[in-house]
């Protein structure tokens, strides 16, 4: 048993000194800001690495998942005949009419972070919306009437 200590401490030991020449993608000096936020402050470099190279394994398997909810959610448009642009007469195609581009979306992204506890909602405004713009304040809109609708009597008869 002690030997299998000494071993699994040499490859520790092996490992935390690769981290010392490893640059994670996730930058050492964001991973240190938000430690310092949460209140661990450490100028070990291997510990920085660390946690980078943990949030780069995170990013990547969040990534990989949302992927796989856009593969699913594209072959049951596909399947239901919502097949977006190719069945439109759209979009890059193959030669059998199939749209070869992936669309990442928000809902895709949101599925993937829900299974990982990780809650993403949409922001409660939304440009595309039927009230976007109008006053909430029950207010009367500036609008300028509408044509054929304008107070004292339309028309060029001048009634």
């Amino acid at each position: 048993m002690d030997r299998s200590r000494a071993t699994d401490r040499d490859e520790v030991e092996r490992f935390l000194a690769t981290l010392a020449d490893y640059q994670p993608t996730v930058p050492d000096a964001l991973v240190s800001h938000y430690l310092a936020r949460s209140g661990f402050v450490t100028s070990d470099t291997r510990v920085i690495r660390l946690i980078g190279l943990a949030a780069q394994k995170f990013i990547a398997d969040v990534g990989n998942d949302a992927l796989a909810q856009a593969r699913l959610r594209m072959a049951a448009e596909g399947a239901t005949g919502r097949g977006g642009k190719a069945a439109r007469g759209g979009g890059a195609t193959t030669g059998v009419g199939v749209d070869t581009r992936m669309t990442l979306t928000t809902d895709d992204l949101e599925k993937a972070l829900r299974e990982y506890g990780v809650p993403l909602h949409k922001p409660p405004y939304y440009a595309d919306s039927v009230t976007a713009g109008l006053p909430t304040d029950g207010a009367p809109s500036k609008a300028p009437p509408s044509k054929g609708h304008a107070k004292g009597g339309g028309g060029a008869s001048g009634h």
